[in-house]
């Protein structure tokens, strides 16, 4: 086993705030990437199987990376997307590969911290696993307390090689007057597999996140979200699967919480080869009567032998349910906390064990309105 470490490293105070985002000890993990601002700030690698670097140091390293920046993403998408393409400066972001056949056994860690305030990141971020190979990854974007504002702009390329299997979770603590634009592309291979959760609790001023994910023959894809929107935050999601093999399989549920904030998802199935299958779920909890709850899940069948379907609904807390509760002998506040909790409960399967009790720490602190 072998550590590389390319920097000085990451300050107390920068793991404890990574640390509600799912940071753990770099011996604990098989690599380690913490982007700052604009910089890597720091990589640690303890899995040669594993390699991290920064993005612009792998475009020089290996000629073939260039075929994969831009290569699941338009450079004309949108305004921010061309921005990045147009630009005269090197890529901010990193690069992982984990390498054929490899089993990784500890998570990969990668995270960003926005520090200056009134600052703007773009961060551009390409992953490759390779055939066979097979990971857990954590990623985490957060902001000290004194950072109230800014803008953070990423765009993601994710590549699942042919049997490839990569469980994933990330978290996102941004500040309350922060606007955040993400824009996310995955390619999943023939027979590969991917599942990933993601939390989304903290305050926020605005935040638009786009995803489309292409399925190959065999494939299969499993995302769960749990989305939070307190009074002042405003969410826009929108995203696209597209069942693209013959044999493509995914399952996408989405859990909505509005206590005064606004929540729009609008989410796409397309079925477009023999034999594939997929479910959209979009739930959403009303708390208050601010804010608001739009769940637009649609299907698009391509084959006659597709099967696609979807479960939406959007609600306020089952009086039923409270006054069982209640009929126990709980106060109604600590009734109302158990049922948002059940409600924003993701798949322990899903998850990784390692992140698994913090991420229910987070739901229990954003629901008591302490984050």
């Amino acid at each position: 086993m072998t550590t590389l470490h390319i920097d000085p490293g990451v300050t107390a105070e920068e793991k404890e705030r990574l640390a509600n985002v799912g940071y753990g000890a770099e011996g604990e993990r098989a690599g380690t990437c913490v982007v700052v601002n604009q910089d890597v700030r720091h990589i640690g690698v303890n899995d040669e199987k594993v390699e991290i670097l920064p993005l612009k140091d792998a475009l020089l390293r290996y000629d073939w990376v260039q075929d994969l920046m831009f290569g699941l993403v338009d450079p004309d998408a949108n305004a921010h997307v061309r921005e990045a393409a147009e630009s005269r400066h090197a890529p901010v972001g990193h690069f992982v590969r984990i390498r054929a056949g490899a089993k990784v056994q500890l998570p990969v860690q990668l995270f960003t911290l926005l520090e200056m305030p009134q600052g703007r990141q773009f961060h551009h971020n390409v992953t490759l696993i390779e055939k066979d190979a097979e990971v857990e990854m954590i990623s985490g974007s957060a902001v000290p307390k004194r950072v109230h504002s800014g803008h953070h702009i990423s765009l993601s390329e994710t590549y699942l090689r042919e049997g490839a299997i990569c469980r994933s979770v990330s978290i996102e603590q941004w500040g309350a007057g922060m606007e955040v634009h993400s824009y996310a592309r995955s390619h999943v291979g023939k027979g590969a597999r991917s599942t990933d959760s993601k939390v989304q609790m903290s305050p926020i001023k605005h935040h638009y996140a786009e995803s489309r994910t292409i399925i190959e023959e065999g494939g299969m894809s499993s995302d769960q979200s749990v989305i939070f929107a307190p009074a002042g935050t405003q969410r826009i999601m929108e995203s696209e699967i597209h069942l693209k093999g013959g044999g493509a399989h995914s399952e996408s549920l989405t859990r909505m919480v509005s206590a005064g904030g606004s929540i729009s998802n609008k989410a796409l199935l397309v079925g477009e080869a023999k034999a594939t299958k997929g479910f959209l779920g979009c739930n959403g909890l009303k708390l208050t009567e601010q804010g608001e709850i739009l769940s637009v899940p649609s299907l698009l069948a391509r084959s006659s032998e597709a099967q696609l379907s979807h479960e939406a609904s959007i609600g306020m807390i089952s009086q039923e349910k409270l006054a069982y509760l209640m009929s126990s002998g709980m106060s109604e506040d600590a009734a109302r906390d158990l049922i948002i909790q059940g409600f924003l409960t993701l798949k322990d399967e899903l998850l990784p064990e390692i992140v698994g009790e913090e991420v229910k720490k987070m739901i229990a602190a954003a629901n008591s309105g302490s984050l």
